[in-house]
């Protein structure tokens, strides 16, 4: 490789590393704490900080070792609620029909949006419904992910932009000279 490619090698394959590291911080972004729990009934359960969560309805899951299907609906007159230690109400907004997930043989689907003010024990409360159904609650990291990668993918891909026309610059400046 001649001495001229060099400076636009190096920024393209830092523009690459840098897209990459945006990728990998919008994949953490549909990670994050989540826990589940089945209904009806009460269970305190534990969150690790205040925030957004969503509240999902398994559908399709495994429970006791069985595949469990039930409607993606909550049967009418069921409620979901949940409490902080002193008894008060934190509000679930609902989401209706508009998110679902499919993974293998598991279906979940979208029920509320809470917003927690803080770290503590909550209690859930499901009732109104007589089969067993399993819940799963997840923190919402999505937009914070986002602009994080933001923060890689675009000097990332501004570098690879910066080096590829670079190249071809070379490239093209170095097939007009004259050879000796």
């Amino acid at each position: 490789m001649s001495k001229q490619y060099y400076w636009p090698l190096a920024l393209g394959v830092a523009g690459l590393v840098l897209f990459l590291a945006a990728t990998w911080t919008m994949i953490q972004g549909f990670g994050g704490w989540h826990t589940t729990f089945q209904g009806p009934g009460s269970v305190e359960i534990e969150v690790p900080a205040g925030g957004d969560y969503r509240l999902w309805h398994d559908s399709k899951t495994m429970i006791d070792g069985r595949v469990h299907e039930v409607d993606d609906d909550l049967p009418s007159g069921s409620s979901l609620r949940f409490t902080d230690t002193d008894g008060d109400r934190v509000p679930v907004e609902p989401v209706r029909g508009s998110m679902s997930q499919e993974i293998g043989d598991s279906r979940r689907v979208a029920v509320g949006r809470i917003e927690f003010p803080a770290a503590g024990t909550y209690t859930a409360i499901s009732e109104g419904f007589d089969d067993t159904r399993q819940f799963r609650l997840s923190e919402i990291r999505f937009f914070e992910h986002f602009l994080r990668a933001l923060l890689f993918g675009i000097p990332g891909a501004a570098l690879f932009v910066v080096a590829l026309i670079w190249g071809i610059a070379v490239s093209v400046r170095g097939t007009d000279r004259p050879k000796d």
